[in-house]
């Protein structure tokens, strides 16, 4: 036994699943209990200060300035054992356990879960429990009857929607366990889409049967349109199997000149390229072919046919002298090929 600070202490997260806070009357009588005579019985807590019984008397010294309370702390196996504890001890303390009657439904189903007692009512669990029980046993130790305790267990099988209406008590919960559990969940979802929440909370047991076989006359209705349905098609089957036919042999068609069409224009493609691929050798020949005229010329210039070499040999010799004018005519010729030729490099570049 020890003393632990309440704001060290934690909540069981499913505390609220289960069980409601106490409030009104009963709440400020028990607030005035603690602030008389205190917290008499310790709470119990887990090793990591979750609280397993003791959430109201922890709310109520947080209420009343109390900073400290006596708690036992246990050792559990495992999170079956610490639910067992949270269910049990609320039982025997609270004696009323919840004014809920979905929570009261949820904490039946999960005693039957931690005693392994399956559909069928009375059968032992096979899990290692030392204090084994069945249903009867659950039934008994929480007041009611095996077959009140079966009208509980039914509102789990509540959708959500459903649940809440219930859990609120906008509804009868004897209504919603013995009308509203026996639809499957895609029935009620159905009725909720039909009638929508609010004209379903408050309804009478009379209304929600009405609404019910009003659902239920527009499915059989739907099937029967189905079934019409289904029976016009049979009629057209053979018209609809020639026009499948007719249909694969165009869709075939289509295929075929789809396939042609390709054809036609990955072989344009092909001349394009290879148009291209003639231009682009010519353009290459042409390139290294202009080079190398460049470079001889420019190789003849400064080494052959430099002017200096023939200085020497050109003095002493008149402008009558034929070496002279054979040299003067050839270097007239090739002025007149430097001028053509700057001409057509005048055209390139405007190209």
């Amino acid at each position: 036994m020890q003393e632990i600070n309440v704001n060290e202490l934690r909540p069981h997260p499913k505390n609220d699943y289960f069980f409601d806070d106490m409030s009104g009357q009963k709440w400020n009588e028990f607030l005035e209990s603690v602030k008389t005579s205190g917290i008499i019985e310790p709470i119990v807590v887990t090793q990591d200060k979750v609280i397993v019984s003791g959430h109201q008397r922890v709310r109520a010294c947080k209420e009343l300035g109390i900073s400290k309370i006596k708690a036992e702390v246990k050792i559990y196996c495992n999170e079956d054992q610490v639910i067992k504890d949270l269910i049990e001890t609320n039982i025997r303390q609270r004696g009323n356990i919840s004014s809920s009657s979905l929570k009261m439904g949820r904490i039946i189903c999960e005693l039957e879960r931690l005693y392994g007692i399956k559909k069928g009512g009375d059968r032992k669990s096979s899990l290692a429990m030392v204090d084994q029980k069945t249903q009867s046993d659950i039934a008994k130790e929480l007041g009611m009857s095996v077959g009140v305790l079966n009208r509980y267990k039914k509102l789990t099988t509540l959708i959500p929607e459903l649940q809440t209406i219930v859990d609120e008590k906008q509804i009868a919960a004897s209504v919603a366990s013995r009308i509203l559990s026996r639809l499957s969940h895609a029935d009620q979802k159905r009725l909720i889409l039909m009638y929508g929440k609010n004209k379903i909370k408050n309804a009478t047991q009379a209304e929600i049967q009405q609404m019910i076989r009003k659902m239920q006359q527009l499915g059989n209705t739907n099937a029967e349109l189905q079934v019409e349905i289904k029976n016009k098609k049979e009629e057209n089957k053979s018209d609809d199997e020639n026009d499948d036919e007719k249909s694969i042999l165009e869709r075939k068609v289509k295929l075929n000149q789809s396939e042609i069409d390709r054809y036609k224009k990955l072989q344009h493609d092909i001349n394009i390229f290879n148009a291209k691929k003639d231009d682009y050798s010519r353009k290459i020949y042409s390139v290294i072919e202009l080079a190398k005229l460049s470079v001889k010329i420019q190789h003849m210039l400064e080494t052959d046919l430099a002017p200096i070499k023939f200085k020497r040999c050109m003095e002493g010799l008149d402008s009558n002298d034929p070496a002279i004018k054979d040299l003067t005519h050839t270097v007239n010729a090739i002025d007149q090929w430097s001028s053509d030729m700057k001409t057509c490099l005048l055209n390139a570049r405007k190209m």
